[in-house]
């Protein structure tokens, strides 16, 4: 269903997805062999989350690791967008940070317009002693000219990291993918785990939906709206080695009508909501699964 969205649904959409991320943002302000040990591990939750806007992110930001992290990788430390750094130390040893970085070099023009500097976000994890890079990937799904119309938000590392197996822990992450346009507007919010044996990363679930909204108005008090809110668990179950993953759906659906007294129309408002179950099970590589995009009341 193609979207039409005007400026009043424009402003449903961001109150929406503002909620969960002024939470995040208060919660803000108040050797590769021995890369996998841990003499003191973090805790694991089996309830990874309920909902996004419950996430926790984690408030750990070491900044002086992160200009030794700099150093090894020959770029400027005033290049990183510090206030979009997130970080989780992985063990005694190893700290995992997500940066944006203002990579100037790939500045470019379309024929309508300067789409001005690329911001490119990246994967590190490095040694707590000399900042030395073990691991490092750029995502190429989150980078973004910063005049473009399709922006990613702030990469959150989940505050626990996770139990895939007896042995294998991972770090949880979230990301927003918006539209930057005042017209149509866009936005989902997608969960990413990513492993590391202390010479590799890996991401073994990438950009699951846990949170989406989509509709139409007439640019009145008239609009229908449908959103996707995913919780996720861990089970006791396995397959091929690590746990699987449980995924419970919410789908809400608002039909709203303004009242219009010339044409005899009262105002409603009508809500429904469907549930859905998903279980994620590890194909030895990933979590696969199928990218569904259909609505379920619209």
């Amino acid at each position: 269903m193609k979207i039409k969205t005007y400026l009043i649904l424009s402003g449903a959409f961001l109150f929406l997805f503002s909620c969960g991320k002024n939470e995040k943002q208060l919660i803000e302000e108040n050797a590769p062999s021995l890369a996998v040990q841990s003499e003191s591990p973090k805790a694991v939750e089996k309830l990874i989350f309920k909902k996004s806007e419950y996430i926790i992110p984690s408030d750990e930001l070491d900044l002086s690791l992160l200009k030794k992290a700099a150093e090894n990788l020959n770029i400027r430390y005033a290049s990183i967008k510090t206030e979009d750094v997130s970080s989780i130390r992985y063990n005694d040893n190893v700290t995992f940070f997500v940066i944006s970085i203002i990579n100037k070099s790939e500045k470019a023009k379309s024929n309508e317009e300067d789409l001005g500097n690329y911001y490119q976000r990246k994967y590190l994890f490095v040694n707590n002693e000399d900042g030395k890079i073990l691991a490092e990937e750029n995502d190429k799904n989150l980078g973004y000219y910063e005049n473009d119309g399709l922006r990613a938000a702030k990469t959150y590392v989940l505050k626990d990291l996770l139990q895939l197996n007896d042995t294998t822990r991972a770090i949880a992450l979230t990301t927003e993918v918006y539209s930057n346009s005042r017209v149509v507007m866009y936005s989902e919010e997608k969960f990413t785990i990513i492993s590391f044996d202390g010479k590799k990363m890996k991401k073994v679930l990438y950009e699951y939906p846990i949170r989406s909204a989509n509709g139409d108005s007439n640019g009145g008090g008239t609009y229908q709206i449908e959103t996707l809110e995913a919780g996720i668990s861990i089970s006791d179950t396995q397959t091929n080695g690590f746990y699987d993953l449980m995924v419970s759906k919410i789908f809400t659906y608002e039909d709203a009508v303004e009242a219009d007294v010339e044409n005899d129309i009262q105002q409603k408002s009508d809500l429904k909501v469907k549930k859905e179950f998903q279980r994620l099970k590890f194909d030895g590589k990933t979590y696969s699964f199928h990218k569904d995009d259909r609505s379920r009341f619209l």
